[in-house]
């Protein structure tokens, strides 16, 4: 009986001793993070993720809410210790929650993250993008969708016949050329007409669409420096493109329209195509905010030191912006007129993309 009570006696001392420990660790883990947590600004980490915060309400941050897919307004508002979405998805958490809800990590992946100083964004990098731009005032996007539309039945009739082999001879579809909207102010390339009061130069046109507007007009020129023009009025500080985002995780920047265009036809289920419409063009940030609830961006800019620049000005926004290059040729119109698979390009860079999260994590 005595060895029996001995020995009851000391498995209730292991087993109280087992428990202490738990409890230690335990309340060891729950101060650690917390720890992490106080010591981390949440702003700084979302800033990681969705970019310079398009507005500021006191000491919140706001961006597009990425969880619900917005498109306008800013609903989601970030503090130094939480956030919470004030629009569709009400949504809210911390740092933890922004880890394993927005990247998706796991706990411990999520708070070895947490473990590791996050990036402020440099001043300069905030320079890379503009202030929200509007689009021109209804009058003139009035006249100029008139403009538009006379020129698409040009660009149809027998005297559009050269621009539209021109188009054509450049790898796009009439189904595109349609969709776009393209069309023809027929003309010397060094002439401009007057169209509806307003000074219109020769040559193929381009309306820029989006977020039902009509932001601008450009002209790609027959010859001459600068191959593009533009109606004077319009505001080319946009995103060419734009509403292919709309429901879409991927993105695909490319330099310029025609590539852009080229490939939404080639590859539009893979990526949603915008562009700035050229190397030297700056992001705004009433457009940045259009990319909010993209995973990943895609850079595809000339194989030039313009376009590796311009590519880099985008990659300083983000890690979600990754670089590639075609296969061959200096773009992607270049590529695809050489023979080259847009789709298949696209696809093996996405995968590459793929493979390198799994294997290293977020970035």
């Amino acid at each position: 009986m005595l060895i029996l009570s001995r020995l009851r006696h000391k498995s209730n001392f292991v087993i109280l001793a087992f428990v202490t420990g738990v409890t230690k660790f335990l309340e060891r883990s729950i101060v650690d993070t917390q720890h992490l947590k106080e010591n981390c600004d949440l702003r700084r980490l979302v800033e990681q993720d969705l970019g310079p915060a398009p507005l500021r309400g006191g000491r919140a941050y706001l961006w597009k809410c990425p969880f619900h897919n917005e498109h306008k307004g800013f609903s989601l508002a970030v503090w130094a210790n939480g956030y919470r979405c004030f629009g569709a998805c009400d949504t809210s958490g911390d740092a933890l929650d922004w880890l394993t809800n927005y990247r998706r990590l796991s706990f411990t992946e999520a708070l070895r993250a947490l473990g590791e100083p996050t990036v402020t964004v440099a001043p300069t990098e905030r320079k890379c993008l503009k202030s929200p731009s509007e689009p021109p005032e209804w009058n003139w996007q009035h006249r100029a969708e008139r403009i538009v539309s006379q020129a698409e039945e040009t660009l149809w009739s027998e005297m559009g016949e050269p621009a539209l082999n021109y188009l054509i001879g450049r790898g796009l579809t009439t189904r595109i050329i349609r969709t776009a909207r393209l069309g023809y102010v027929p003309g010397d390339f060094r002439q401009w007409r007057v169209i509806e009061g307003m000074d219109v130069p020769c040559g193929i046109t381009i309306p820029w669409l989006a977020a039902g507007a009509l932001w601008a007009v450009k002209v790609r020129r027959a010859y001459g420096t600068p191959k593009y023009q533009q109606i004077k009025g319009g505001n080319v500080n946009g995103l060419y493109g734009a509403d292919q985002l709309v429901d879409r995780d991927i993105a695909l920047f490319c330099e310029g329209e025609f590539d852009a265009l080229l490939a939404r036809q080639e590859a539009g289920d893979l990526a949603a195509a915008v562009t700035l419409s050229s190397a030297t063009a700056i992001l705004s940030s009433r457009w940045y905010a259009e990319l909010t609830h993209c995973h990943t961006i895609l850079v595809a800019y000339d194989r030039d030191a313009a376009g590796q620049k311009g590519a880099n000005r985008l990659l300083s926004l983000s890690p979600r912006f990754s670089p590639i290059q075609v296969p061959q040729g200096k773009d992607v119109g270049e590529f695809y007129m050489q023979g080259g698979d847009v789709y298949s390009w696209i696809e093996k860079e996405l995968a590459s993309e793929r493979k390198e999260v799994l294997e290293n994590g977020y970035p």
